[in-house]
C-alpha cells in the first residue's frame, strides 16, 4: 500500500499550507481540524454559501495525487442530486479528468461553486449541470426476464423477411432469465444460441408475431393481448391459453409481450445487440502467495487469466466493466451462459470452475468510467494491491495509467497488445528496479518505428481488424490471441518465479503474419528500450511527516476504542 503522505512529504507539506491559507484568506472556508478519517488523511471544516454552513470533510486517498481527492459531508446528508448517495460531492474535478497538478484547495472551491449555485439548503432552486456520459452498458440493469436480439434479426422482422423466429430463454442466474430471440439466418451463423437443454436449464418458448401497433402502455391480461395484435382465430386461440412464449409486435421499435403459465402478460424491456463476428502447475512457495491485476477482461485477458490460474496462480483481481455479447465469443474464453452479463463475472465463474478454491477478486467497471472520487481511489488501490499489473484492454492511455499506478506502487507492469489484424503483437514489461518507466518505453518504441520508417500497427473500422492493401478487412483470429494470451501467461510465471524476461527483450514484438516489420509467423523483435535513469527523490520534510504521523496515531486510537 503506497501513503503518499509518507513518502512525499513535500506534497504533504504544500497541501497543508494550501488549506490552511485559503482558511486564513476566504470567509467560505473554515478549517475545523487535520485527522485521519476512515484510514485517510482529512481536512474538516465549514463550506459558507449563501449564509448557509456546510460541515464537510476533504478526504485524501492513499494513492494521492495520482486519483483524486474528494469532499464528502460529515455524517450521512444528502444536500444535491450531484452526490453519490448520501457521501462524495460529484464535483467539476472527478477521476475522468483529474490532473495530479490539480490540489485539495480546488476540489473544494468546486464543491463551493456547487453549493452557491444550487443553494441546496436554501431556495435550492438552481441545478448544476450534469457532466455525466452515462452509456447504456455503464448504467446496467438488464432485469430478470431481458429479451435479446441481433440487429439483423430485428430488422428483418420489422422488413418481413425473418423465417422460424423461436426464442431460447435459459436460467442465466437463480432470478435472471434472459430470452434471446432468433431466426434462421442466425442459426446458420457460429454466434448462434445452442439449442434447448433441460441439464442446463435452456428452454425454446414459441415466437407469435403481430403486425399490429403495439397496444398502450398499462397492464394487459391474455384477452387484450389478443385483441390488440389482431391475430388469426387459429393463432388466436392458441396465443388465449399458451403458458410459455412471446409475442412480438414489429413496428419501428419492436414490443415484445412475455407470456406466463398462470395467463399473465408482461412487457419485456428489449435490447437489441450489434451483429459482430466477431493442469495446474506447481509454483514456487513465493509465487503462490503473490496476487496478479488484470485490467481487460476480453479475448487476450480472459485467457491469461485462465492460463495462470491453470497454471498455480490462485490470487487475481478482474477488472472490466464491459457485458459479454455473442460477438466476443469468436475470441473469447466464456461461452452461451454468460451472454449479457459482466465479463469478470463470467470469467469468475468460469476460473471457480477449475479451481473452485482460488481467489479471484472483480471490479466491474472499466476505470475511465466517471464515478465516485472516493470510489475510484478504492478500484485503483485494489489494483496497486497485485504484484503484477497487466494491461489487457488494448487502449494507450489506459496502459499509461495503469503504468504509473505501477510505477508510484514499485509494481512489476506488462502491457499485452494484439495488433490489429492479428499480423503480431507487443509484449511489454517493466521492472521497476531495472527498466525505465513504461511511459519512456513507449517513447522509445515509437522513436524505434520512425527509425525504420513505419508507423505501429494502426486499427481498422473495427477492434482486432485491420484493412490490407486492397482495404479487404483482416481481422484477428481467436490463434492470435490465444497464442499472445500463452507468451503474456509465460512472462507473467516467470516473472511471478523471480525470471523476468531479460532487458534486451523487454519488449518483445511477436510476428504472426508477413506485414508490417514481420516477415512470417515465428518472427521476433527484442527492442531494448534502455537502462532506468537515477530518480532524484524530492527533499524531505520531517514537520509535515510528523504532523501526518501524530493524526494517524490519533486516528488508531480512536479506532481502536471505537471496537
Amino acid at each position: 500500500m503506497k501513503f503518499w503522505w509518507l513518502t512525499d512529504s513535500p506534497r504533504l507539506a504544500a497541501e497543508k499550507a494550501a488549506i490552511e491559507a485559503l482558511a486564513r484568506d476566504e470567509s467560505w472556508f473554515e478549517l475545523e481540524r487535520w485527522r485521519f478519517h476512515e484510514g485517510r488523511l482529512s481536512a474538516e471544516g465549514v463550506l459558507v454559501a449563501h449564509g448557509h454552513r456546510y460541515p464537510v470533510r476533504l478526504a485524501y486517498p492513499d494513492q494521492y495525487p495520482e486519483v483524486p481527492a474528494w469532499v464528502e459531508p460529515q455524517g450521512e446528508i444528502r444536500w444535491t442530486t450531484h452526490q453519490y448517495g448520501k457521501g462524495t460531492l460529484c464535483l467539476e474535478l472527478r477521476p475522468d479528468n483529474w490532473s495530479p497538478g490539480a490540489t485539495g484547495v480546488d476540489v473544494l472551491r468546486s464543491a463551493h461553486n456547487l453549493l452557491m449555485l444550487e443553494n441546496p439548503l436554501g431556495e435550492g432552486e438552481q441545478r448544476a449541470p450534469s457532466a455525466h456520459d452515462v452509456g447504456e452498458l455503464q448504467a446496467y440493469d438488464w432485469g430478470a426476464n431481458p429479451i435479446l436480439i441481433g440487429s439483423g434479426c430485428a430488422a428483418r422482422i420489422r422488413a418481413g423477411t425473418a423465417n422460424d423466429l423461436s426464442a431460447l430463454r435459459w436460467m442465466a442466474n437463480d432470478d435472471v432469465w434472459p430470452i434471446m430471440i432468433h431466426d434462421d439466418e442466425d442459426r446458420r451463423l457460429s454466434r448462434r444460441p445452442p439449442g434447448a437443454d433441460l441439464n442446463r436449464w435452456r428452454f425454446e418458448v414459441p415466437v407469435y408475431l403481430s403486425d399490429a401497433p403495439p397496444p398502450l402502455a398499462g397492464a394487459l391480461d391474455r384477452t387484450e393481448l389478443v385483441q390488440a395484435a389482431a391475430f388469426d382465430p387459429e393463432t388466436a386461440a392458441v396465443v388465449e391459453v399458451s403458458t410459455a412464449g412471446v409475442v412480438i409486435f414489429k413496428g419501428a421499435e419492436l414490443e415484445v409481450v412475455h407470456l406466463i403459465a398462470d395467463g399473465g402478460t408482461h412487457r419485456r424491456r428489449v435490447f437489441v445487440l450489434p451483429d459482430e463476428d466477431g493442469t495446474r502447475s506447481a509454483r514456487p512457495a513465493e509465487a503462490a502467495v503473490k496476487r496478479v491485476t488484470i485490467v481487460g477482461a476480453g479475448s487476450a485477458g480472459s485467457k491469461i487469466a485462465e492460463a495462470i490460474l491453470r497454471s498455480g496462480v490462485h490470487r487475481l483481481t478482474l477488472v472490466d466493466g464491459d457485458v459479454l455479447l455473442p460477438g466476443n465469443l469468436e475470441r473469447h474464453a466464456l461461452d452461451w451462459h454468460d451472454i449479457g452479463f459482466r465479463k469478470v463475472h463470467g470469467l469468475k465463474r468460469r476460473l471457480l470452475g477449475i479451481a473452485p478454491g482460488a481467489d479471484v477478486r472483480t471490479i466491474d467497471v472499466n476505470l475511465n468510467w466517471q464515478r465516485s472520487a472516493k470510489t475510484h481511489a478504492w478500484q485503483v488501490e485494489a489494483v496497486a494491491e497485485g504484484d503484477v499489473i497487466v494491461d489487457a484492454t488494448g487502449d494507450p492511455a489506459t496502459a499509461l495509467f495503469l503504468a504509473a499506478i505501477a510505477e508510484a506502487n514499485d509494481r512489476v507492469f506488462v502491457s499485452v497488445e494484439v495488433f490489429e489484424g492479428g499480423i503480431g503483437a507487443l509484449i511489454a514489461t517493466c521492472v521497476p528496479s531495472r527498466d525505465p518507466p513504461f511511459v519512456e518505453g513507449r517513447a522509445t518504441f515509437l522513436s524505434w518505428c520512425d527509425v525504420q520508417g513505419v508507423k505501429p500497427p494502426e486499427a481498422g473500422p473495427r477492434r482486432y481488424e485491420m484493412l490490407a492493401e486492397d482495404g479487404t478487412p483482416v481481422a484477428a483470429d481467436d490463434a492470435a490471441v490465444t497464442t499472445t494470451a500463452g507468451h503474456a501467461a509465460r512472462v507473467i510465471l516467470d516473472t511471478l518465479d523471480g525470471s523476468p524476461p531479460s532487458p534486451d527483450s523487454a519488449w518483445l514484438l511477436l510476428g504472426y503474419r508477413s506485414a508490417w516489420l514481420f516477415d512470417g509467423h515465428g518472427h521476433t523483435i527484442r527492442l531494448n528500450v534502455g537502462e532506468r535513469g537515477e530518480r532524484v527523490p524530492a527533499a524531505d520534510d520531517p514537520e509535515a511527516r510528523s504532523f501526518a504521523l501524530k493524526l494517524f496515531k490519533e486516528w488508531l486510537g480512536e479506532d481502536s476504542a471505537g471496537g
